[in-house]
């Protein structure tokens, strides 16, 4: 076989490889809700240069009761990571309840 050949074979099947494995869509479930709002928990608490500062600030944050867990993962530049924390109060504080304005009448 020529090289295009056996190059075009190899990307053909590449790309079958990834329509196969690709999920197909499927109405929600109850546990597929649970686990939605299970990572809906989860929010950013700041991006740090090094893994060891992303760690130090997540265990100080677990320390002060700011919030119950934290992880540390890649952000989304080149150089940084990202603290993801979940729990606790939220970095804006407790929810603010909205008063009603005055009755209509």
């Amino acid at each position: 076989m020529r090289p295009i050949r056996i190059r075009t074979a190899i990307a053909l099947g590449l790309s079958a490889g990834a329509v196969m494995w690709t999920p197909a869509a499927s109405p929600a479930t109850a546990s597929s809700q649970a686990a939605a709002s299970e990572d809906a928990a989860w929010r950013e608490a700041g991006h740090y240069d090094t893994t060891a500062a992303c760690r130090r600030a997540g265990k100080e944050g677990t320390e002060r009761r700011t919030w119950d867990a934290y992880k540390c993962r890649p952000g989304r530049g080149d150089n940084d990571v990202t603290l993801w924390v979940r729990g606790g109060r939220s970095a804006a504080g407790p929810a603010r309840v909205l008063a009603a304005g005055p009755a209509a009448g």
